[in-house]
């Protein structure tokens, strides 16, 4: 989040590098990277993974994706692609890790990486704690000293980065935390979550605390409620199977939205750096209000898409491949959570996420309280609306404010206006991939986007007694929704009678009125 330093020259090696993650996300964000310069000057990509493509088969599929994922031009690529290199080999088996540090160590002195080593897990959850454990002895850890007599200085680091989920509930992230303590330092360790990569996110931080008129306001005495809504139009996508050990509270509330909550809610940090940041959205999420078992039917809420909707015939989830057909999953989870201090007293926070759902789109929704007496006499008090400020993460990335006006004409009538901001179109540029300053972050040392494994856990707390619940209760409090629409209509009962949903209706890229 502070003003980036040049990022160290260093060796990437991707771990699981065949699969989607690596060609839709990491080499196209890096290529970007390296299009556009920032790329540190000694440095090389070493995918890793037991397919047997090699590496000219591993540059091919990569030039695809980057073609159909950036701004692609061939001088670049051209440049690029020399960085690019694969070893085929089971990171989950010591035996394997012989051979790897050979190429390792080859490619650092071709390439002038010196020891730096930047190590990503981009596997299966079940595999890191193996993957992990062979990292660790195999040497590649020296927490400051040579592990291939390459850097001619002492200080070369070798970090990890792991990727999403992290742990299958709390006891499963302790556990990861302290297995991958036993071989790397916590300031080595890089959990990854990309929405905290999304500029229009990092921008929060700024609007919040460079903005001296939203401030004073953003507390208990002004704001009514707060939504974060990440819903998606696609289903399962043929991956049933992950899904069902995962769900939708698990696979987005808690490994992203409560992130996200605690940027909105977080006091102001004393600075920009790593520590201070993570210090305050930890302190959000550890004072969120325990949702007790018999309070779960009234804070929370789940469901399943089912059937027809916007006159496509989709399959429902029970029909998606790898989907048991009595399964209890959830493909919609909704929360409703309380944060006790002294800024948020009273104020819910509403968390929603879904699949199958009528528009993707990644949005904050900040209500304030209504003016508390109408001046306007042939007013309907019901017609004044509450000004609402609403952040798109994404698409449309942007920020929009919402206030009553006066319509042109003699008569007294208001109406609704908006105030809005365009990401793009007021900063001239595209909006780049969020994994991109991500790595470019770990390769320069800063966590300040990253989540330290106190902030995972209290996440993991957050939701553990829905969670347990849900799994006791098996079917109960299931709701059924169409494809392509807004989710359960029981949702609106967690406001509980004080409000209800953003959902946007036709509502374009720029709006000019706001219904």
């Amino acid at each position: 989040m502070s003003t980036r330093t040049a990022a160290d020259s260093c060796l990437l090696v991707i771990f699981g590098a065949s699969g989607d993650l690596t060609q839709r996300k990491l080499v196209p964000a890096l290529y970007e990277q390296h299009r556009e310069g920032r790329l540190p000057k000694g440095f090389a990509v070493l995918g890793v993974s037991r397919s047997d493509i090699g590496t000219e088969g591993f540059r091919k599929k990569m030039r695809e994706s980057c073609i159909e994922h950036t701004a692609f031009d061939e001088a670049s690529w051209k440049s690029f692609e020399p960085l690019l290199h694969y070893h085929a080999g089971d990171a989950t088996k010591a035996e394997a890790f012989g051979p790897l540090k050979q190429t390792m160590c080859e490619l650092a002195a071709a390439h002038n990486t010196g020891d730096n080593l930047l190590m990503y897990l981009s596997v299966a959850p079940q595999l890191y704690e193996p993957i992990v454990n062979n990292i660790g002895a195999a040497g590649l850890v020296t927490e400051g000293q040579r592990w291939c007599s390459l850097d001619r200085h002492t200080g070369a680091w070798q970090r990890l980065i792991v990727e999403k989920p992290f742990g299958h509930d709390l006891a499963s992230a302790a556990h990861l935390n302290r297995v991958l303590g036993r071989v790397f330092e916590e300031e080595a360790i890089y959990r990854i979550d990309h929405y905290l990569g999304k500029e229009t996110v990092q921008n929060l931080v700024v609007f919040r605390f460079a903005n001296a008129i939203f401030e004073p306001l953003w507390n208990h005495q002004y704001v009514d409620h707060v939504q974060i809504t990440a819903a998606e139009t696609v289903g399962v996508e043929g991956r049933g199977a992950y899904y069902e050990d995962a769900g939708a509270l698990r696979d987005m509330i808690q490994s992203h939205l409560l992130q996200i909550m605690a940027v909105v809610a977080m006091e102001p940090p004393n600075t920009l750096n790593a520590e201070d940041l993570r210090d305050e959205q930890r302190k959000v999420l550890q004072a969120v209000r325990p949702i007790s078992a018999d309070q779960v039917s009234r804070a929370a809420l789940r469901g399943q898409y089912h059937g027809q909707g916007n006159g496509e015939r989709v399959p429902g989830y029970l029909d998606e491949p790898g989907v048991a057909k009595d399964s209890n999953t959830e493909t919609y989870a909704a929360l409703r959570l309380e944060i006790d201090n002294w800024r948020w007293h009273g104020v819910p926070f509403y968390v929603r996420t879904g699949k199958r759902l009528r528009r993707k789109l990644t949005q904050i929704c900040v209500y304030f309280k209504p003016a508390p007496h109408s001046l306007f006499r042939g007013t309907s008090p019901t017609a004044m609306k509450p000004n609402r400020l609403k952040i798109n993460v994404q698409p449309d990335e942007g920020i929009s404010l919402r206030f009553e006006g006066k319509v042109p004409g003699n008569d007294l009538k208001v109406r609704s206006g908006v105030m809005d901001f365009d990401y793009v179109q007021q900063f001239h540029g595209q909006i780049p991939e969020a994994y991109g300053h991500l790595l470019l972050d770990a390769m320069s040392g800063d966590q300040s986007l990253f989540k330290d494994r106190h902030e995972l856990e209290a996440a993991w707390r957050i939701v553990m007694p829905v969670l347990d619940h849900w799994k006791n209760h098996p079917g109960s409090d299931m709701h059924a929704y169409p494809p392509g629409s807004w989710g359960p209509n029981a949702s609106e009962t967690l406001f509980q009678g004080q409000g209800h949903w953003h959902n946007p209706e036709g509502e374009q890229t720029r709006w000019r009125r706001d219904g």
